[in-house]
């Protein structure tokens, strides 16, 4: 099987909120053309940047599929639960689930309690024997030994060569049925890990969120049993549980500690070596594996899976190392971790450090912001990021955002139009360069923070705001300045703001006036002229009109003439 990708994000529209980088307890995330990406080989599977990401955008490692496929041969699939079941499901016994499972095809049930049985009596043998004390760190939870492996490499030595619950439950099942093939119920991903040790007997692994997507396939659902079985090593689904399985050894010291950011500042503090003869227990889950990622959604709220576990572990709260699983293990080697940082960061120079500096606009002490805007601490640790090539320069978001006002005020400062932006209170908040050279002419003095109403006509700004107008045009005139002004008002809802954006028609206004004039000169020319000709049409017609009337009586004459000679 291969199980190169445990955890990754699938593309997503990532919306620069950097929640998985600022979750991430070992920053194994890489930015990438603001694409999200887990660094595999650094991730520790802790699942914090999975929890917060808005986008919803995991992609795990799916067995469901593989063992379907191994039900569907006919071939025995054994799964071992781990005993946090009792806080998810809010069940008393594994037989309740056990009826479930074989409604989906498995042979066999069992609790992965059984392995923690012989996981605490192994830390037991291990403190008893040592033969000078030293600190021992327990290696029960995968994402403890990982984060130590890859962080705190120095502290390896202090891991306590134990197989986990899981390992130790499955080496016990792979004895007794070798045959099988055996799947591991687990609250949260980070057992997956394991499968990569060469202990590793189990053949999958799923989550209790996929048992669950799984379950809900079951059309009729088996009744449940009232009954309670308690067994001591049940605790260790909690945080201290397992110290409390443990049987005390006269001189040792126990702590336990839970959630990642509380076991990461006592690994920092561990690097003293001065304390020799602790056990400590480690839970990289705040209240330990009850608090997994998939044992969030528990039907049992906390108080009551915490008292749930602590009954179904302790009769009457009292502690029996008697009353719990006792099983015969078959020979298993030492367990070995890896004894330093598998993948080395580069080593950074002065000068590339300064240089990203200088390019997320880091000059001074003082322009450290130390925000946390981009996931990272601090500028500097944003910076090493860039540089092992981890995060974009772009993630500073308020040097960007300083960048783009700066941007946008270039812009708006060579804009050849005029631009004043007003807020609903009618005061003037933006000036650029050719409108604060137009209005303040003659005042010579800062015009921002003042009323419009001082500068230009105001009211059909005041009528926009009042009947939330989307766009106004209009031209007006400033007797100030002896200018013709034409504005374009818009209505920024959003930000509550009137921008108007004008331009100087002066020219044009004067150009157009004087062509009115040359129009009204020539009209009064054309005028004058009609006049003239009128006159002289009606002195034409006047002679036209004299020659006619001797010319009618002379036609007279002739034709009288004519009748007298034709008598």
């Amino acid at each position: 099987m291969s199980h190169t990708s445990i955890l990754q994000f699938r593309t997503a529209n990532c919306k620069n909120c950097y929640k998985c980088i600022r979750n991430c307890p070992v920053k194994a995330i890489r930015v990438t053309n603001q694409q999200a990406q887990i660094i595999e080989e650094q991730c520790i599977l802790c699942e914090k940047c999975i929890a917060v990401c808005p986008q919803h955008a995991k992609v795990e490692h799916d067995d469901i599929p593989a063992i379907q496929r191994v039900i569907a041969s006919s071939k025995k699939v054994i799964a071992s639960v781990h005993p946090a079941y009792l806080a998810r499901y809010g069940w008393y016994s594994i037989g309740d689930l056990e009826k479930y499972l074989q409604k989906m095809g498995f042979w066999q049930v069992f609790d992965a309690a059984q392995g923690a049985a012989v996981m605490k009596e192994e830390y037991t043998r291990l403190l008893r024997e040592q033969q000078q004390k030293k600190l021992v760190i327990s290696s029960n939870c995968p994402v403890v030994v990982r984060l130590i492996e890859t962080k705190y490499p120095h502290l390896t030595e202090y891991l306590a060569p134990v197989y986990s619950m899981k390992q130790m439950h499955a080496a016990y099942l792979r004895e007794q049925y070798p045959d099988a093939s055996i799947v591991y119920i687990s609250p949260c991903i980070s057992v997956m890990s394991e499968l990569k040790e060469r202990q590793s007997c189990a053949d999958y692994v799923i989550t209790f969120g996929e048992l669950n997507n799984w379950m809900k396939d079951i059309q009729e659902k088996p009744e449940r049993e009232d009954q309670k079985d308690v067994y001591l090593s049940r605790m260790t689904a909690v945080s201290g549980g397992l110290i409390q399985a443990m049987q005390p050894i006269n001189g040792q010291k126990y702590l336990s500690v839970d959630g990642i950011d509380q076991c990461k500042e006592i690994l920092k503090e561990l690097r003293t070596g001065d304390y020799a003869d602790y056990f400590i227990e480690m839970n990289a889950c705040t209240n330990g594996c009850i608090g997994g990622a998939y044992s969030l959604q528990q039907e049992k709220k906390l108080l009551d899976a915490l008292i749930a576990i602590r009954e179904l572990s302790m009769k009457n709260g009292q502690v029996d190392y008697q009353k719990d699983h006792h099983i015969q293990m078959p020979e298993i080697p030492e367990r070995k971790f890896v004894q330093e940082e598998t993948y080395p960061e580069k080593a950074i120079t002065k000068e590339q450090f300064t240089h990203v500096m200088h390019e997320m606009g880091k000059y001074t002490k003082e322009d450290e912001l130390n925000c946390g805007a981009c996931g990272y601490d601090t500028c500097r640790a944003k910076a090493i990021a860039v540089i092992q090539g981890k995060a974009e320069v772009s993630m500073c978001i308020p040097y960007m955002r300083e960048k783009q006002e700066d941007y946008a005020n270039i812009i708006i400062e060579a804009m050849p139009g005029l631009l004043v932006t007003v807020d609903y209170d009618l005061n003037i908040i933006q000036m650029n360069k050719a409108a604060n050279d137009l209005f303040d002419i003659s005042r010579k003095k800062q015009l921002l923070g003042k009323a419009v109403g001082e500068i230009m006509d105001d009211y059909p700004i005041i009528n926009m705001i009042a009947f939330n107008r989307e766009i106004v045009q209009d031209c007006i005139y400033l007797n100030e300045q002896k200018r013709y002004i034409e504005r374009v008002l818009t209505n920024d809802r959003k930000n509550k703001l009137i921008l108007c954006i004008m331009k100087d028609v002066t020219r044009e206004k004067e150009s157009e006036k004087k062509q009115n004039r040359a129009k009204a000169e020539a009209v009064q020319m054309a005028d004058k002229l009609a006049a003239e000709q009128l006159r002289i049409v009606h002195e034409i017609a006047s002679l036209l009109g004299e020659t006619a009337a001797d010319t009618k009586v002379a036609i007279e004459e002739l034709k009288q003439t004519i009748l007298q000679e034709i008598k």
